[in-house]
């Protein structure tokens, strides 16, 4: 008897280790078929995306200028005489703009209102008379429109990206006793940190003029006769090489 349920029950399992036996073959199938549905997924994306579109429109010459609609050109720091957003002074001459990152003392001396924006002089001739009083505070020139280094094409400030056209590293002070203390900064106030900073908390002039004392400045008793002082007096016509057409496009 134990012999035959044995046999029974042999028979019995074998379907089932059958049934086992088949999971795996039906799997390798749906793995194979899942690959081949990927693989063709994937050429008909590269087909959709990479086809060449049609166009009933001929392209653009690319020598003909005129095919290409023209962008506007997004305005750029400075536009005002201040600002309180761009937080320097500037004005405009020859072909160009004068900018300069002043202290409120340097402000004040140049009646220049801290805490409301300042337009431009609406005459030239007013810009001219303050250009040059911002010229004997260091201010750098820049050549419009400016020539953005490649590869940018727009910048939200022209002194960020740009470099001047015409540099100047001097910082000055005008005692009330007369004569002028200058500070050469050419060499980005290395070795005068932090002692440079008192320079923002001057609250008088005379202040200002010891602080740059105290970094090693040099005190000329004649403003005109004071080497320092020479490229700020000196006249300035405008950047060599461009003819009045082009720098009156500057100031336009």
């Amino acid at each position: 008897m134990a012999s035959s349920l044995d046999v029974k029950s042999t028979k019995a399992e074998t379907p089932a280790l059958r049934t086992l036996d088949a999971k795996p073959s039906r799997t390798r199938i749906s793995k194979t078929l899942l690959v081949i549905l990927t693989l063709l997924f994937l050429v008909f994306a590269r087909f959709y995306l990479y086809r060449t579109p049609t166009s009933h429109f001929p392209p653009p010459d690319w020598d003909d200028d005129s095919d290409w609609p023209e962008e506007p050109v997004e305005p750029f720091e400075p536009l005002k005489r201040y600002s309180l957003h761009y937080g320097k002074v500037a004005c405009w001459q020859h072909g160009g703009v004068w900018i300069k990152k002043l202290t409120p003392v340097e402000m004040s001396s140049l009646a220049i209102d801290r805490f409301q924006d300042t337009a431009r002089a609406p005459e030239q001739a007013d810009e001219d008379a303050f250009c040059a009083r911002l010229r004997m505070y260091g201010a750098r020139f820049w050549q419009l429109p400016p020539k953005w280094p490649y590869p940018v094409t727009w910048c939200e400030t022209i002194d960020g990206c740009v470099k001047p056209a015409r540099d100047m590293s001097l910082d000055v002070g005008f005692p009330a006793s007369g004569g002028v203390w200058t500070l050469n900064t050419s060499q980005r106030w290395d070795g005068l940190y932090p002692q440079s900073l008192g320079l923002q908390n001057t609250l008088t002039m005379d202040e200002r003029c010891e602080v740059i004392k105290d970094l090693g400045g040099r005190f000329c008793e004649d403003i005109q006769a004071c080497p320092e002082m020479a490229p700020l007096l000196e006249p300035f016509e405008g950047v060599p090489g461009l003819d009045d057409d082009d720098q009156a496009e500057g100031l336009a």
